[in-house]
């Protein structure tokens, strides 16, 4: 199984296509509940969604996708400037994941239930899918904590059942991503380390945070971004 982390999905600049005739087609969805603290520190949820896309006239004609929640009929709708795009090794040319890891429920948590996913090229033609969450854990607080002295960083995990796998992630000073590292877990709930020993570090980084996923990738965990010194 592909380990596709939801926050390594970072945006691409495309061309328009100048004409459209097949139907595009999913080949994957892929969803996961995002965790972190607001700025008065509470816990908030984010919902990732990404549908893995295939378009016989290629993947510049991608025009917009729609998430809806089927019980009540909401809407998150999401246009070419604000989709996010990714292009995977091991699938055709024509496939590409769109969607975006920023829908917000206005209820706080989103309810568990069936969810219709759409897609729509600029020839109007269209897709769909549909695919179920669970009702949401309750989580009070982050399972870790992330903390920056000088060069060295510390991660401290509070709930070792909670994440399998962790990164760290370089951002700009719009807090965009720029660069995902990858941890390799020791088995202690206590690691560190230093940020000159990062290969290929972005020389326009600013900010760093740490990103923890559940075995299944179903729940997401993000730390606050922390100001590299």
């Amino acid at each position: 199984m592909k380990h596709l982390s939801f926050i390594c999905l970072l945006s691409a600049v495309l061309l328009y296509a100048s004409c459209s005739f097949n139907t595009p087609t999913v080949v994957l969805v892929k969803k996961q509940r995002i965790y972190s603290y607001n700025q008065q520190g509470a816990l908030t949820e984010r919902l990732a969604v990404f549908m893995l896309l295939e378009d016989g006239d290629g993947r510049n004609d991608y025009k917009d996708l729609t998430l809806r929640e089927d019980t009540t009929g909401l809407e998150w709708a999401l246009h070419r400037e604000t989709t996010v795009f990714l292009q995977e090794t091991g699938y055709s040319k024509n496939a590409q994941w769109v969607g975006s890891n920023k829908f917000k429920y206005p209820r706080r948590f989103f309810p568990a239930g069936q969810y219709t996913l759409s897609a729509s090229d600029l020839g109007g033609n269209k897709t769909e899918t549909t695919f179920s969450l669970q009702a949401p854990q309750i989580i009070t607080f982050l399972p870790f904590e992330f903390t920056l002295e000088t060069e060295q960083w510390t991660l401290n995990i509070t709930d070792s059942s909670a994440c399998s796998y962790f990164s760290l992630i370089m951002l700009s000073a719009d807090l965009q991503p720029l660069t995902v590292y990858q941890l390799q877990t020791n088995g202690t709930d206590r690691q560190n380390g230093a940020l000159t020993t990062f290969e290929n570090k972005p020389t326009d980084a600013r900010y760093i945070q740490c990103f923890g996923e559940n075995t299944d990738q179903s729940i997401g965990f993000l730390s606050a971004p922390l100001p590299l010194p």
